[in-house]
């Protein structure tokens, strides 16, 4: 596995077992609760292989009051070290959590970060911190369908990813905004940031989180169910690659989803 790279995304859901039931039946999608996180009574968490974290709140965590988006969780070679960067730079982690099976912390920076909260861990980890459970890949490992990226809706595109080069090591490349924004970029590590946001699309859209993006076999029948269940395409991308991305809005209890088939994972990151 290389690093940089994105590892999950963590959102705040209303209701859980409604919540992993739709998307379980819409994306295919299958989820267990962390032991390790059962020992917080305030939060019910939920998680699986292919990147996706929803929490629900049971009682007031500080973490949880700004939005839906809680963190974008992004491996990196030392989180310790990368933690100090961000010390250096004037930014100081609003959580640390510690994980006790590799004995190790992961951090999560708050929105003072050029309004996006994102969570340092060193690569594999989080894990080891699964395999506590049961076996628990790598989400470079795990199969289809899955997060291929994330798209942020940051205030100065420049700014930003002249920081993440800085602090995390994050390079970027020009990207097709997938009708979110006026501007984008993207790479390998699976974020897109988009700039100057398209209000029509992006209405009932929770922000800054514009989009998850999920990989997956056969992207016209995963669009086909997703129509069924109320949420129409609201922009289509034709793929070099082959096939289509489709960008529906906020669907299943807000969550922002584009779906585009796998075939077209490289194109989608800038390759």
């Amino acid at each position: 596995m290389t690093t940089p790279k994105f590892c999950r995304i963590a959102i705040i859901v209303d209701d859980m077992a409604a919540f992993t039931q739709q998307v379980g039946e819409l994306l295919g999608l299958g989820f267990v609760a962390p032991s390790l996180d059962k020992e917080f009574s305030a939060i019910h968490v939920t998680f699986g292989e292919h990147g996706l974290e929803p929490i629900q709140v049971l009682e007031p965590v500080p973490f949880a009051a700004d939005g839906q988006l809680i963190e974008v969780a992004i491996d990196v070679a030392d989180a310790e070290a990368t933690k100090q960067k961000f010390l250096d730079a004037g930014y100081k982690p609003v959580v640390e959590n510690y994980l006790p099976a590799p004995a190790a912390h992961e951090y999560l920076f708050g929105r003072d970060f050029h309004g996006v909260p994102f969570m340092v861990c060193t690569a594999g980890d989080n894990e080891i911190q699964m395999r506590v459970d049961g076996p628990f890949r790598e989400l470079d490992q795990a199969p289809v369908p899955k997060i291929g990226s994330v798209t942020v809706v940051v205030d100065n595109i420049d700014r930003i990813a002249t920081d993440l080069e800085r602090l995390l090591g994050m390079t970027f490349v020009k990207a097709d905004p997938m009708g979110m924004g006026e501007r984008a970029v993207v790479g390998d590590h699976r974020v897109r940031l988009v700039e100057k946001p398209a209000s029509e699309m992006l209405g009932g859209v929770e922000m800054p989180l514009a989009s998850i993006d999920f990989m997956v076999d056969d992207v016209e029948a995963v669009r086909e169910r997703f129509e069924a269940a109320g949420y129409p395409v609201k922009h289509t991308r034709k793929l070099k690659s082959g096939g289509n991305a489709y960008y529906f809005g906020a669907t299943v209890q807000g969550m922002p989803v584009l779906i585009y088939p796998a075939v077209a994972d490289s194109e989608m990151i800038g390759g």
